[in-house]
């Protein structure tokens, strides 16, 4: 009898035990310090950051088997990545340029190139690498040259465990792919 009458008690104890937290990423978008701009040679925006449909939930992807992808659900991204990918990629191409990218596209008629990246995918593996398939193409303003292409892929091991790891690769991987977008601005006509 005297278990019967504990049982509500433990499961509202049951219930109230607090459950996983959620761990929320944010992409890095910090110049670092000293830095000095130069004046732009050309003015160029970052006009559109779209993510394949898989990479629109809060949650980090992995690759659990061949062709199929989980969003993790206590491991998320503190905002859309779509929105974190454009403030981290504009950053990062001013950096490698040594000039500032505007992403403001309300300048757009001020801008002598714009670009546009499309992220096809962006997830880890069970075998500890992380993946990032990129499009973007480089279009001129004043309408002199064609808009040009380019395609980037990589892999990158994991530095450590987990998903943080997995963000560490990713934030790496998005690095280059800035760094990649800045080499094609400077061979651009």
């Amino acid at each position: 009898m005297r278990t019967i009458a504990l049982l509500p008690t433990l499961f509202v104890l049951a219930c109230s035990s607090p459950g996983p937290t959620t761990t929320r990423y944010l992409l890095p978008t910090n110049v670092p310090m000293g830095t000095v701009r130069m004046e732009p040679p050309v003015r160029v925006g970052l006009d559109r950051v779209d993510v394949a449909p898989y990479l629109g939930e809060r949650g980090v992807v992995v690759e659990t088997e061949v062709r199929q992808v989980r969003p993790a659900r206590y491991h998320q991204w503190a905002e859309p990545l779509s929105d974190g990918l454009r403030r981290f990629l504009q950053a990062e191409i001013s950096n490698a340029l040594g000039y500032d990218v505007s992403d403001d596209s309300r300048q757009r008629a001020h801008w002598d190139r714009s670009i546009d990246v499309i992220i096809d995918r962006l997830h880890g593996n069970l075998s500890g690498e992380a993946k990032l398939v990129a499009r973007w193409r480089v279009v001129s303003e004043a309408g002199v040259t064609e808009a040009v292409s380019y395609r980037f892929a990589a892999t990158e091991p994991l530095p450590r465990g987990g998903y943080p790891g997995l963000v560490d690769a990713e934030i790496t991987l998005v690095r280059n792919l800035a760094v990649a977008i800045a080499e094609s601005l400077r061979g651009s006509p």
